[in-house]
C-alpha cells in the first residue's frame, strides 16, 4: 500500500510532470490507510482503469482501495463557466465585511508561485516594512509538478521522472544546494541499439579524459558526428544563456540536421530518446533555442537527484517562504478574482468550505496558463481572454518498480531506447534513482523509473496490465541477466500519468521558450489592471528554471509597486514583445 507521505509536496527538466496549482479542483484523489479508511491526498481520475499487482496495493482508486491503477496527476479546475460564478459567488457590488486584508496574496504554491512570495516577502524583510502576503493552493500540498510520493516500504517515487539541472541560474539563487544533499548522475548515457546485446555508452570526454577512446569506439553515431558534436559543446559553453536565445529560432530537428550536421542515425539513436524525453515532443516541434539551452546546462554543469526526492526542492521553498512571514493555506481553492468597485484592489474569493476571502491591492495568478485565462477571463474588460487558443500541455507518463538486490546498471546513468521507430515498445528511457541517490529505496534495494511518452500511453489508455507486462517484456531484453526477476519479481509501485507535464516550447499563442521570462505585467499581450501580475513557466521556459524565473519577475514587479511612491511598477508598461518568426 502506498501512503502519501506527510510532507510530499518536479524538472526540473523534464523528464517532468504536472498539475495545476492554486485554482479549484474538480475531484480528489483519496488513500486507503491500513484500516481501509480513507483520507485525502493529490488529485486523482481512473481514466486508465484498476489493476491488482501481486499482495501489494498502490495509491488507491477512490472506487476501491484494495486495488492498483494508473495515477492520473491532473488537477481540474471546477468553476468551468459564468453560472457556476452567479450562483456561489458573492456580488462583487456588495460590501464584504468579512474579507481579510492581506498586501500579496499568491494564487498557486507551484515552484513559481512559491518564487513570487518570497521574492516579494525578501524584498519587505530588506525595506525593514512587513507586509502580509499570503499564499493560498488548492491542494492539500505545494510543489505543482515538483512532487513526490512515499510508499509504505520506504521507496520514493516522484511523480514523473525529473532530474535537478545544478547549473539553472535563477533556481541557484533561490536554493540551498547543500541542503538539498545533490548527488550525480554521470554525464552521457547507456543506449540500447537494434541488434546489440550490450548497452552502448555516450561519454563526454571534454569532463572525462578517460573516456576519450569509448566514445571513438562506441557504436552511436560516425566518426564525423562524433567530430561534430565538439563545435556543439564548445558553442554552448562559450556561448552566454543571452547569446542561445539571441539565435534564429527554429525546430530542434532543422537545427541538428542543417546547423549541427549530425546523420539520422545519430540522432535517431542518441538525440531523439534525449530529447524527447525531457521535452516530451517529437523534435520537429522542439524549439532550437531550447535544445542549445539545456545542452549548455548539461554541459557546465550535472544534472542530479536530491535525497528524498524531487519533493526536497518544493520543501525547501515552502520553509523558506514561512520562515520570512508567507502564510501558505493550503486547500483553498480560489474561484474568483474581482476588482474593488473603487479601482483600489482586489477582492478573492475561494471555495474551502468557509468561503474565506482576501481584500488585497496585489494579486499574482501562479497557475497554469489555461486557470490563468479563466481567472483573469473574469474580469470586466477581459471577456475575450476566453476565447483566446490554449497553448498545446505536454504530456508523459511514468512507472516505477522496486526489487531486492543490485540494480541491472551499476552507473548513475541514464539509459535511452535507441531504437524507437523500430518498434512500438512502450519505454523511452529508464533510469534507477537509487543508484543515482540512496535516500530513493530503502536499504538492499532498488527502484527504477520508467519513462512513457504520450504515444505509448494514449495506446495504454485502460489498459495497464498490459503497460505492466509490455514495459517488463522490453526491459527484459534490455538487462537480459535480470530477466526472470524483470518479469516476475520486480514490483510494480505506480503508474503515473501527467497529461499537463509542461507547456509547448514552440509556436501556438504563448510558447514556451522565453529567456528571462515575459512581462508579468501582461498577458497575451494585453496590459493587465494595476496591481494584477502573472507568472509560471508558461511565461518563460519549460523547465524549473523558467518556473521559477517568472515568480522571481512578478515578486520584483509586486515589490517595486509596493515600496514606491504611488508610480506604477517599470514593468507594468511593458508589453510581451513579439515571439521571433519560427519554423512551422
Amino acid at each position: 500500500m502506498v501512503k502519501i507521505s506527510s510532507a510530499a509536496l518536479l524538472l526540473c527538466l523534464q523528464m517532468q510532470p504536472g498539475t495545476v496549482s492554486g485554482f479549484l479542483p474538480a475531484s480528489k484523489n483519496l488513500n486507503a490507510n491500513g484500516n481501509g479508511a480513507v483520507t485525502s491526498t493529490t488529485l486523482a481520475f481512473d481514466w486508465f482503469g484498476l489493476r491488482k499487482n501481486g499482495n501489494s496495493e498502490s495509491v488507491a482508486s477512490i472506487f476501491d482501495s484494495s486495488t492498483n491503477m494508473i495515477v492520473n496527476t491532473q488537477q481540474k479546475d471546477y468553476v468551468t463557466d459564468g453560472d457556476w460564478l452567479s450562483k456561489n459567488l458573492r456580488n462583487k457590488n456588495n460590501k464584504n465585511n468579512d474579507a481579510e486584508s492581506a498586501d500579496v496574496v499568491v494564487i498557486g504554491g507551484g515552484i513559481s508561485g512559491l518564487a513570487a512570495a518570497i521574492t516579494a516577502a525578501e524584498a519587505a524583510k530588506s525595506a525593514n516594512d512587513p507586509k502580509k502576503i499570503v499564499l493560498v493552493e488548492a491542494n492539500n500540498k505545494c510543489g505543482g509538478r515538483v512532487s513526490s510520493v512515499e510508499t509504505d516500504d520506504g521507496f520514493v517515487l516522484d511523480e514523473g521522472f525529473a532530474v535537478f539541472i545544478e547549473e539553472y541560474p535563477v533556481v541557484k539563487k533561490l536554493l540551498d544546494y547543500d541542503a538539498l544533499e545533490l548527488k550525480r548522475f554521470l554525464p552521457g548515457a547507456l543506449v540500447k541499439l537494434k541488434g546489440n546485446d550490450e548497452l552502448a555508452r555516450v561519454a563526454d570526454p571534454l569532463r572525462n579524459p578517460e573516456d576519450i577512446f569509448a566514445s571513438v569506439l562506441s557504436p552511436i553515431g560516425s566518426l564525423i558526428d562524433k567530430i561534430k558534436v565538439l563545435p556543439l559543446v564548445l558553442s554552448v559553453r562559450l556561448g552566454s544563456v543571452e547569446s542561445i536565445f539571441a539565435e534564429a529560432e527554429t525546430d530542434t530537428k532543422t537545427a541538428l540536421v542543417e546547423r549541427w550536421g549530425f546523420s539520422d542515425a545519430f540522432i535517431d539513436s542518441f538525440l531523439k530518446p534525449f530529447l524527447e524525453g525531457i521535452y516530451l515532443a517529437p523534435l520537429e516541434e522542439q524549439s532550437s533555442r531550447m535544445f542549445s539551452f539545456v545542452f549548455k546546462m548539461f554541459s557546465d554543469g550535472s544534472a542530479t537527484l536530491p535525497k528524498g526526492g524531487m519533493v526536497a526542492v518544493t520543501n525547501q521553498l515552502v520553509e523558506k517562504a514561512e520562515s520570512l512571514g508567507v502564510t501558505i493555506l493550503t486547500g483553498t481553492p480560489v474561484a474568483s478574482v474581482a476588482p474593488k468597485d473603487d479601482d483600489a484592489g482586489y477582492v478573492i474569493e475561494c471555495v474551502d468550505g468557509s468561503n474565506r476571502s482576501f481584500d488585497t491591492p496585489s494579486v499574482v495568478v501562479a497557475t497554469d496558463g489555461k486557470i490563468a485565462k479563466k481567472i483573469i477571463g473574469n474580469i470586466e474588460g477581459f471577456e475575450s481572454l476566453r476565447d483566446e487558443p490554449d497553448q498545446v500541455q505536454r504530456s508523459v507518463g511514468c512507472a516505477y518498480y522496486g526489487f531486492e538486490g543490485p540494480a541491472p546498471v551499476e552507473d548513475p546513468i541514464l539509459v535511452l531506447n535507441g531504437m524507437k521507430g523500430e518498434n512500438d515498445d512502450p519505454v523511452n528511457n529508464v533510469c534507477f534513482p537509487s543508484v543515482v541517490n540512496d535516500g530513493y529505496a530503502p536499504e538492499g534495494y532498488n527502484l527504477c523509473s520508467v519513462t512513457v511518452l504520450s504515444d505509448a500511453m494514449d495506446k495504454y489508455m485502460g489498459k495497464p496490465d498490459e503497460l505492466d507486462q509490455a514495459i517488463r517484456k522490453q526491459l527484459a531484453t534490455w538487462f537480459v541477466d535480470q530477466e526472470s526477476d524483470i518479469l516476475e519479481n520486480w514490483d510494480l509501485k505506480q503508474i503515473f500519468y501527467i497529461p499537463k507535464a509542461q507547456p509547448s516550447q514552440l509556436n501556438g499563442p504563448q510558447p514556451a521558450s522565453f529567456n528571462g521570462g515575459r512581462s508579468s505585467t501582461t498577458f497575451f499581450g494585453k496590459e493587465l489592471p494595476s496591481g494584477l501580475y502573472v507568472c509560471g513557466d508558461h511565461m518563460a521556459t519549460a523547465t524549473l528554471n523558467g518556473a521559477a524565473e517568472s515568480g522571481v519577475k512578478a515578486g520584483d514587479d509586486v515589490s517595486k509597486a509596493m515600496f514606491s511612491t504611488g508610480a506604477p511598477s517599470p514593468s507594468a508598461s511593458e508589453s510581451d514583445p513579439e515571439p521571433a518568426a519560427v519554423a512551422q
